[in-house]
């Protein structure tokens, strides 16, 4: 490994990604060195999102590599696969929130999924990550039904940041959003990584 590379906590080699007969993404490289955020643009449909997909897994590649924090996520195993996702929080285009659950509950899931804590902390790490994203710790009980469009991806900014994590994926985070919610969430990523599509 060159000796530049060895801060690259993403690197992606050669990625081909295509859909029939159109290809998304063609012989891609990149790297993601630690404390780097890295933001991407390009019309609707140029792979923004695609490429965010594969990384994390949930679109298929016909071709390449990709390892994240120096695991090759094609060869890791299933425990090797899930330390590296407790090290990455994930903000998706529209939220995706689970709709039966509550903000408490939604923001609460990644720390139920991956740590063993108490209740009280439990309702801790979401009032923390209610008041970083700009909203008030009144809004734990309602549901995804009852939120703006807005309220919903700072809700889902709120989990992504969940478990504190050393890499953040954003998709289109500031779409939907007032005008001050973009200034706060421009401001919470310094210490970690961030994929900005």
């Amino acid at each position: 490994m060159a000796e530049e590379d060895n801060d690259a906590i993403i690197r992606v080699r050669d990625i081909t990604v295509q859909f029939g007969e159109t290809r998304v993404l063609d012989g891609l490289n990149l790297d993601v060195k630690r404390g780097e955020i890295l933001g991407f643009v390009g019309p609707s449909g140029a792979g923004k999102s695609v490429l965010t997909r594969t990384i994390i897994g949930l679109v298929p590649k016909v071709s390449g590599s990709i390892e994240v924090f120096g695991v090759d996520l094609d060869a890791a195993s299933s425990s090797q696969r899930r330390a590296v996702e407790r090290r990455w929080g994930i903000l998706f285009q529209q939220g995706a929130l689970f709709s039966s659950l509550t903000v408490r509950q939604n923001i609460q899931f990644p720390a139920r999924e991956y740590l063993r804590v108490s209740q009280r902390l439990l309702d801790e790490i979401m009032v923390a990550k209610l008041v970083m994203v700009g909203l008030k710790p009144e809004v734990a009980d309602r549901y995804p039904s009852e939120l703006s469009g807005g309220m919903i991806k700072r809700v889902a900014l709120a989990r992504a940041l969940a478990l504190d994590p050393e890499l953040v994926f954003l998709d289109e985070p500031t779409s939907g959003l007032d005008p001050i919610a973009p200034a706060i969430s421009t401001n919470w990523c310094a210490p970690c990584s961030a994929l900005w599509g």
